[in-house]
């Protein structure tokens, strides 16, 4: 069981540009809990703005297991954001109880939107290619960096410098953002909270991003 899903938590993704293009009158979709938004290889001729909740973006293995390659929220880019593509190169789905986006064409992105957009595909490339460097790490360092990136972008700091992390995610999500088995995400998750690394559980947690990044230096160690 996951926990209701306040969105009033998720700050909007930073920019160095204000979003002018919501003076436009894009129109708007809403989808539910587990609808997708678009699949990979779809044709690629939309760009959405998450206006509201989460999506997680996901490609399928050869193997054909899922691995989470990003989790997106409000502010965020998806979609067609590399126009060297003709088709979607991931999977959309929604993982908090609703999420509204803002639909795009992809022939109406101009000026300071195609800027926005760009800086977008260059922050979903810096995912997968940390994606990609994780994979050669141990299991409990890949989750440290897990949890340290989600609480750079949806974590609310307190005075005590201590990470609040509340996302509806899963250890079956966890496992497929680290790439491993969803036994050996929960084993790891309950060590790491015996320890002091992180508190809480059922998508609500809390940590000091300092000693959890600390944690995954020490880990790739060994």
């Amino acid at each position: 069981m996951t926990p209701s899903f306040d969105s009033t938590l998720i700050a909007p993704q930073s920019s160095s540009l204000p979003f002018s293009a919501t003076t436009r009158d894009y129109p708007r979709r809403e989808l539910r809990k587990g609808d997708t938004l678009y699949r990979a290889g779809d044709p690629a001729d939309t760009v959405y703005r998450v206006e509201d909740g989460l999506l997680k973006l996901s490609v399928d293995l050869l193997n054909g297991k899922e691995r989470i390659v990003n989790i997106v929220g409000p502010g965020d880019f998806v979609g067609a954001i590399t126009p060297a593509h003709v088709t979607f190169q991931d999977s959309a789905e929604v993982l908090s109880p609703c999420v509204t986006v803002q639909v795009i064409p992809c022939d109406e992105v101009s000026g300071e939107l195609k800027e926005q957009v760009f800086t977008a595909a260059g922050t979903h490339l810096s995912r997968m290619r940390e994606a990609l460097e994780d994979t050669e790490l141990p299991v409990n360092a890949r989750l440290a960096r897990t949890f340290v990136r989600l609480g750079e972008r949806f974590g609310q700091v307190a005075d005590d410098e201590t990470v609040r992390l509340t996302l509806p995610l899963t250890h079956d999500n966890f496992a497929a953002m680290v790439g491993a088995a969803r036994e050996t995400t929960t084993a790891l998750l309950s060590e790491m909270r015996d320890g002091g690394l992180i508190r809480g559980t059922r998508g609500r947690y809390s940590f000091n991003q300092a000693t959890l990044s600390d944690f995954a230096v020490e880990a790739s160690l060994f």
